[in-house]
């Protein structure tokens, strides 16, 4: 049944978003200098390139590094597309896309003052290899391997170097690919293909909290809450095009109380006026307020975010059919109720988001489309089902979290009556948000955890940059290698890895994308994950704040664009 009400306030919202997110002719000037004050729910895991996975850590990483090529600095769908970044332009592909040659621009340095160079874009490229990166895949899924097997260039034996990439010389680069990628000038500009100065990193640890810097910003100071970046002397606007660099210093804050930061930005006072949120939406108890005062409507960055949110079902540990009773079960309408409302996005059944080509709707679950509120009756019929089949459900389930003060605390809590209604317990496990991600890529986590509530935004936007990287089998960690990549399912499905790679063997891009719809309702049969909602972003900000808009490829406002409207009092 439709509902005008809520058609008329979603289209209300949309006009909103599109006003919220589009510079006009007639908006103030951002001002160069001061200082530009972010919060979010934790700083930066990682800011090694090659250990980077996460989208505040990717949009972080801007400021300070550098990629051959990198995503625009304008809002709207133009925020997806490509420019040349250390590259003097998008790359060159032999005619079969197997190799791809860039020429980097003159004039770029490091924050020491010394040259980039190929040898460092090269170097960049095998860290990717090496067992303490556990990056995103790209790298090392694109790039045609050693034989032996590259192990990364901090193991003896491998003084050669990784032979698909060579450097004709010290400004051009190539990269030998073990199958054919059209889109492989979007891949490296991902942190993973960033260069890194041989011997910058000899202290890992101390290389991925404050790394050698390209972009325009280096870290002065870093303590467990509060990170300060500051101009880097040796960056030069005539040769980065894309990002702005107005404010003269920028503060980012962790801080996990929601409702309270919401709060204050409301209130707007002092330095808030001067403070944007990045990770966090408006707390669901002043979304209703924020959405309808037009006052704080103007001071939001609202839109799509391209993600999707899920609960990613342990393949391990819960057998197939027991997966397939807990999506029939979760009541997606609650859920979303307690994030703050229809505001924060549409019901998801899918994990390719509706904005990318290759998406197809389908509900198999009857959980979104038809039904919000779930299906108790199927979900029992196929737990007694399995029961017949000798099949043992687990009867406790331990669920996995970001560990945010009155947020995600609430969205889990609305779990648990409808699987207490099949007799399974749930007992939640919350992990401070810096940690998060990269304790569920361990080894030893795959025996402890049944469901992670999580997220992906798209790399680019192709099913290549969301399927492969969740559902890989090669991107689970092994006793071997007990740090993986970002499949939070742990699934090692010999049929779900044949669709993948035929899929990135297809040339041609509408017959990859109808791929890549066919893996998604593959995977959703299987119940691998329990999508719930495709996401808006609602991010508050202070009066000062200007060219804030939700960029594409982070799902959050592009700290690469923003500045102050006035520096008056504002510290440099």
């Amino acid at each position: 049944m439709r509902h005008p009400s809520r058609i008329a306030a979603a289209a209300l919202l949309a006009v909103s978003l599109a006003a919220c997110n589009s510079p006009t002719d007639t908006a103030p000037a951002i001002q160069t200098g001061g200082t530009l004050r972010v919060v979010l729910n934790a700083l930066p895991s990682d800011l090694d390139p090659q250990r980077i996975t996460q989208a505040v850590d990717a949009n972080v990483s801007r400021l300070i590094t550098r990629t051959l090529t990198t995503f625009k600095t304008e809002s709207g769908k133009a925020s997806g597309d490509i420019v040349p970044d250390l590259a003097n332009d998008l790359g060159r592909a032999s005619e079969n896309n197997t190799m791809w040659e860039f020429q980097l621009r003159p004039g770029i340095k490091w924050a020491d003052g010394s040259p980039i160079t190929c040898a460092q874009l090269k170097y960049g490229a095998e860290r990717n290899f090496a067992s303490f990166a556990a990056g995103l895949p790209y790298a090392r899924s694109y790039l045609k391997d050693n034989e032996p097997a590259y192990q990364g260039p901090f193991i003896g034996g491998n003084t050669e170097g990784l032979k698909s990439v060579t450097c004709p010389d010290t400004k051009t680069i190539r990269y030998q690919l073990k199958h054919p990628v059209g889109d492989f000038n979007y891949a490296v500009a991902l942190p993973i293909f960033a260069p890194v100065k041989p011997g910058a990193d000899s202290d890992k640890d101390a290389f991925n909290r404050a790394p050698l810097t390209s972009g325009p910003y280096k870290i002065k100071s870093r303590s467990d809450t509060e990170m300060v970046f500051v101009r880097n002397e040796h960056w030069s606007a005539t040769v980065d095009k894309v990002r702005r660099a107005f404010p003269d210093e920028i503060v980012l804050k962790a801080d996990r109380n929601v409702p309270a930061v919401t709060n204050a930005l409301i209130e707007n006072q002092g330095d808030n006026q001067n403070t944007i949120m990045l990770s966090q939406d408006v707390a669901p108890n002043f979304v209703q307020q924020v959405m309808t005062d037009p006052a704080l409507l103007s001071r939001t960055a609202s839109g799509p975010m391209g993600a999707v949110r899920y609960m990613a079902l342990n393949a391990k540990l819960v057998p197939e059919k027991c997966r397939q009773a807990l999506a029939f079960a979760f009541n997606k309408r609650k859920f979303r109720q307690a994030m703050g409302g229809s505001l924060l996005g549409d019901l998801a059944t899918t994990v390719l988001p509706p904005t990318l080509q290759a998406y197809q709707p389908f509900d198999f679950y009857n959980t979104a489309i038809t039904n919000g509120d779930g299906d108790l009756k199927r979900a029992q019929e196929l737990l007694n089902q399995a029961k017949t089949d000798g099949v043992t459900c687990p009867a406790e389930l331990i669920v996995a979290h970001p560990d945010v003060a009155a947020t995600t605390n609430r969205y889990m809590k609305t779990m648990v009556e409808p699987y207490l209604e099949l007799g399974i317990k749930l007992t939640f496990r919350p992990i401070p948000p810096g940690d998060y991600y990269n304790l569920l890529k361990r080894y030893d986590q795959q025996t402890k955890l049944h469901m992670a509530y999580v997220g992906w935004i798209p790399d680019w936007a192709n099913g290549s940059a969301v399927l492969p990287a969740l559902f890989k089998s090669t991107e689970v960690a092994t006793q071997a290698a007990p740090i993986g990549g970002s499949n939070y399912s742990y699934l090692q499905d010999p049929e779900i890895d044949g669709m993948i790679d035929e899929a990135m063997l297809e040339n041609n891009i509408e017959r990859q994308w109808a791929h890549w719809a066919e893996i998604d309702k593959r995977l959703q049969q299987k119940a691998t994950t329990i999508p719930i909602i495709y996401s808006q972003a609602i991010r508050l900000h202070g009066s000062n704040v200007a060219g804030a808009f939700i960029h594409s490829a982070f799902g959050m406002p592009d700290l690469a664009s923003m500045g102050l409207l006035s520096t008056a009092g504002s510290p440099s």
